[in-house]
C-alpha cells in the first residue's frame, strides 16, 4: 500500500507543478503592464521593478496553489482512469476511496501550510508592496513629460506640453495650471521654453517666453487678470526623482495577521457596548420627562395643550436623534466586525479550497477521461471563476449584513465538497449520473 500511495502522490506532483508554474506566470504578466509605466516613465532599475513583482508574488500564491491542486487532480485522474489503471486498482480490490485519501492527506498538509503562509507572510508582504507602490507614484521624475500627454501626479499642478526634447530640454506649446489654491487657480500659456531640474534633482524649473499667465478667482469671477511675459520661471518644488522608501505603522485589513485582526473585531464589539447602554439611557431619561410633562398638563391649568405637545415633541425629536446616532455608531462597528471577519475566514476557507478542489477534481477527471488536458484544464478554469465569483458575490453580501461572513465565505467551499462526494459516490458505486433521469423517462 506504500508504494501505491508514493504511485498515486507521484503521479500529481508533475501536473501540479506545470499548473502552478503555468498559472503563476499568467498572474504576473498581467501584472506586468501596470509596471512597465512605470519603468518607462519613472526610470525605475529593473531591480525595483523585479522587487515589485517579487512582493506581489505573494497573493499570487495564495491563488496559484489551490487552482494548482484541481488542476492535478483532474489531470492525474484522467490519465489513470484512460489508461485503464484505476480499473485495475479496482480488480485487484483497491477501493476508489483508499486511492484518494493520499490526496486528502497531501490537501490538508498544503491547506495547513497555506493558512500559515496567509497569516505570516502575505500580510507582511501586503504592506511593503503597498509603501513601494506609494513610493514610486511619489517620484516624478523629467522623464514622466512626454509630448502630448497630460502630467497630473504633481499635486497641485496639471501640464501639458506639446513638445518635449530631453536631449536639449527644450519644450514648445507649455501650459501650466496651478490649483494649489484652488480659490484662486493660475494658468500659464508660453510658446516654448527650458525644462530642468535643481537643487539635487528635487525642483523642476521651467523658463518660458513668450506667454501669459491668467489669475482667477472662484469666489470673486470679476477678480481676474491677464498678464503677458516675454519671460518668465516657474519652479515646482518637491519633485524628486529619487525613490525614497518610507514605512509606516499602518496596516489595512489586508496586511493584517488572524491574531490582529481578531484584536480589532473584538475591540469593535468592545465600542458598541456604551452605544447599547447610551441608547437604553436616553430611552429611559427621555420616556420619565415625557411622562413627568403629561402629569404637569393633567394637573396644572395653566400649562395648554399645544404647549404640553410642544414639549412631548422636543423630547421626542432629542430622543429620535441621540438613538439615531447611536445606532449609526452601532452600524458601523457592525460592518467593521463583517469585515475583518470575511478576512478572517477568507485565510481559512482559501488554502482549505485544496481540500474541496480534491472531492470534486478526483471524480471529474474519472468522468472526463478522455478529455486530456485541455478538459481538465477548461473545467479547472470554470471551476475556480464559478468559486471565485461566489467568493466576491459572498463578500459583498456579507459587507451588506445580508448573509454571514461564515456562510460568505465558506459557502463555496461547502458546496464544491458536497458536489465533490456526490459525485465520487456515483464513482465508487459505479453508478450512472443520470439515474434517476432515466428513471423518469
Amino acid at each position: 500500500m506504500k508504494k501505491l500511495t508514493r504511485y498515486i502522490l507521484c503521479e500529481h506532483i508533475a501536473p501540479f507543478l506545470f499548473a502552478f508554474f503555468t498559472i503563476t506566470f499568467l498572474l504576473v504578466i498581467d501584472y506586468v503592464p501596470k509596471i512597465i509605466d512605470h519603468v518607462i516613465d519613472k526610470d525605475l532599475s529593473i531591480w525595483v521593478a523585479l522587487e515589485l513583482v517579487g512582493l506581489n508574488l505573494a497573493w499570487m500564491l495564495a491563488l496559484s496553489v489551490p487552482m494548482s491542486v484541481l488542476v492535478a487532480v483532474l489531470m492525474a485522474f484522467g490519465r489513470l482512469t484512460s489508461d485503464f489503471e484505476i480499473t485495475a486498482m479496482k480488480a485487484s480490490g483497491i477501493n476508489m476511496l483508499r486511492i484518494i485519501v493520499p490526496l486528502l492527506v497531501a490537501g490538508m498538509v498544503i491547506t495547513v501550510g497555506m493558512i500559515q503562509f496567509n497569516d505570516r507572510i502575505l500580510p507582511d508582504l501586503n504592506k511593503q508592496a503597498r509603501h513601494l507602490w506609494s513610493d514610486i507614484a511619489a517620484m516624478r521624475p523629467t522623464l514622466m513629460f512626454r509630448s502630448g500627454v497630460f502630467v497630473s501626479d504633481i499635486p497641485g499642478y496639471l501640464v501639458l506640453i506639446d513638445k518635449v526634447d530631453h536631449a536639449t530640454s527644450r519644450v514648445e506649446g507649455v501650459r501650466i495650471t496651478d490649483t494649489r489654491d484652488r480659490t484662486k487657480p493660475q494658468i500659464i500659456v508660453a510658446e516654448h521654453g527650458l525644462m530642468e531640474m535643481i537643487k539635487g534633482g528635487t525642483t523642476m524649473q521651467f523658463t518660458l517666453y513668450n506667454g501669459e499667465l491668467l489669475s482667477l478667482d472662484t469666489e470673486d469671477p470679476s477678480n481676474y487678470r491677464r498678464l503677458d511675459f516675454g519671460e518668465q520661471v516657474i519652479t515646482i518644488s518637491d519633485v524628486g526623482s529619487e525613490l525614497v522608501r518610507t514605512d509606516t505603522e499602518y496596516r489595512t485589513d489586508r496586511e493584517m495577521g488572524i491574531d490582529q485582526m481578531q484584536e480589532t473585531v473584538d475591540r469593535a464589539v468592545t465600542a458598541m457596548g456604551p452605544f447599547r447602554e447610551k441608547i437604553k439611557e436616553s430611552l429611559a431619561h427621555r420616556m420619565n420627562a415625557i411622562l413627568s410633562d403629561s402629569l404637569a398638563y393633567t394637573f396644572d391649568d395653566t400649562l395648554s395643550a399645544v404647549a404640553a405637545h410642544k414639549r412631548v415633541a422636543q423630547h421626542a425629536t432629542v430622543l429620535y436623534r441621540s438613538v439615531d446616532n447611536a445606532r449609526k455608531q452601532i452600524d458601523a462597528q457592525r460592518k467593521m466586525i463583517n469585515k475583518y471577519t470575511i478576512e478572517i475566514y477568507k485565510k481559512y476557507s482559501i488554502p482549505a479550497a485544496s481540500l474541496a478542489f480534491v472531492l470534486i477534481g478526483a471524480p471529474l477527471g474519472v468522468i472526463t477521461r478522455k478529455g486530456g488536458m485541455g478538459v481538465a484544464i477548461a473545467v479547472s478554469i470554470l471551476l475556480f471563476v464559478m468559486y471565485w465569483a461566489s467568493l466576491i458575490g459572498g463578500e459583498d453580501l456579507a459587507d451588506r449584513g445580508i448573509i454571514s461572513p461564515f456562510w460568505a465565505m465558506w459557502g463555496a467551499n461547502i458546496l464544491l465538497g458536497g458536489l465533490g462526494s456526490y459525485l465520487l459516490h456515483k464513482v465508487v458505486t459505479e453508478k450512472p449520473l443520470l439515474s434517476w433521469f432515466r428513471h423518469q423517462g
